[in-house]
């Protein structure tokens, strides 16, 4: 919204990458319980490993740029917006079909956070994608 306003600051930016962690845990805390019990153990799993990569991605960022860095990824939008529907796609679908669809997407957002922190020089929360350096 900030961008198609022509209103964007570095404060909205990180506010907005705050807000959807807390969106994440809130949406954990809520559903947490039934998941728990609903879901196969290796959901389980794959949550802490995509859980420890998003971190080791913000403290990379932190270390080489000395600041919260979130990026504003496509793939972080793309899982968000499957986050939004997980629980319209859970009446109508098998439980650990639409997490693993979940997990294989926050993983794939979470490796390439990683490779853009890793491989960016400056810090730069608007980057689109990693593939904008190899193309």
């Amino acid at each position: 919204m900030a961008r198609r306003t022509h209103t964007e600051s570095s404060m909205g930016a990180k506010l907005d990458s705050i807000a959807d962690m807390v969106l994440l845990i809130v949406i954990l805390y809520k559903l947490g319980p039934m998941l728990w019990s609903s879901v196969s153990v290796w959901i389980w799993y794959f949550t802490i490993l995509i859980g420890l990569i998003r971190i080791s991605a913000y403290v990379i960022g932190a270390v080489k740029f000395h600041q919260f860095a979130s990026l504003h990824l496509i793939s972080n939008k793309a899982t968000g917006l499957v986050l939004f529907f997980v629980p319209y796609l859970i009446l109508i679908m098998d439980m650990n079909i639409v997490m693993f669809l979940l997990m294989i997407v926050a993983m794939l957002s979470s490796l390439e956070e990683v490779l853009c922190e890793i491989k960016a020089e400056e810090f730069n929360p608007n980057l689109k994608s990693y593939f904008k350096w190899i193309s």
